[in-house]
């Protein structure tokens, strides 16, 4: 796929380059892994939830994530109002929904978010399926199985929420209603490591930062993702495990290129 070749060389170079600022109102259980992450990458990220600075925050932001990994109302509010300036100055919101069908607070909390539209979703399965109203497939914050049909399921989230919507796991899913990509990239032991789909979210948006083109962003970021997890993968030797590769992959995430990143990727593309 020539296409993808061409976009993820010239977004990495752009992160590289412009050094996006993205800002997080986040998970405080992986916030420091999302701010390293994208450190590595080559933007700037900025974690900030108090909503007397939201307004200077996300102004001066190129990106915007909101991840209700470990929602209260307090953060819902300054994420309401983060969202309410990224739209006024049309900076792409990424949405995490990490574990809504947990509970009906984070199930209301999504939906607030989502009733004027962002840019982009990322998460599981589960989590995905939730936000269409079934609230009753997975646990906590894991995707219980992989669809048969997750390629036209991406496709109705799109259509439906009005924004590119990535559905990741054994199988990755990117569809913005018309076009879907699917992807095989990745490594199990990415599930082995808390954060790991966090720190996606905010590959993508660190991409989102740069261009418009949302659809070939999400791949982008995703693929960035499992790509440098195979690089960790490979490098590890005998008896190391999580934490070893937790690291190793930083280290990949860092010396990875557009060139790397489009080289190994797996997908396909098909209509919706």
């Amino acid at each position: 796929m020539a296409i993808w070749s061409k976009d993820f060389t010239l977004l990495k170079n752009n992160i590289v380059e412009t050094k996006p600022l993205v800002h997080h109102i986040t998970n405080y259980v992986t916030s420091g892994d999302c701010a390293n992450v994208a450190l590595c990458f080559g933007a700037s990220p900025v974690m900030a939830d108090e909503l007397e600075e939201i307004d200077a925050m996300t102004g001066a932001a190129k990106a915007l994530v909101l991840n209700i990994g470990t929602i209260n109302q307090t953060k819902l509010t300054s994420m309401l109002r983060a969202a309410e300036v990224a739209r006024s100055r049309q900076i792409p919101i990424i949405f995490d929904p990490v574990g809504v069908m947990a509970s009906s607070f984070r199930q209301k909390a999504a939906q607030q978010i989502l009733r004027d539209g962002v840019s982009i979703i990322r998460g599981n399965y589960a989590e995905c399926r939730c936000l269409l109203g079934d609230a009753s497939f997975g646990q906590g914050v894991d995707s219980q199985a992989l669809s048969d049909g997750q390629g036209k399921f991406a496709a109705k989230a799109a259509q439906q929420f009005g924004c590119v919507v990535a559905v990741t796991g054994a199988l990755d899913a990117i569809s913005d209603g018309q076009t879907t990509i699917l992807a095989t990239n990745g490594v199990e032991l990415l599930t082995k490591v808390t954060g790991t789909g966090c720190m996606t979210t905010t590959l993508i948006a660190c991409a989102a930062a740069v261009s418009m083109e949302y659809l070939p962003a999400a791949v982008f970021g995703i693929t960035a993702m499992n790509v440098a997890a195979e690089k960790a993968a490979v490098q590890l030797r005998a008896g190391e495990g999580p934490g070893t590769f937790k690291a190793k992959l930083f280290d990949q995430i860092y010396n990875l290129s557009g060139d790397d990143i489009a080289v190994a990727f797996r997908g396909v593309g098909q209509n919706a």
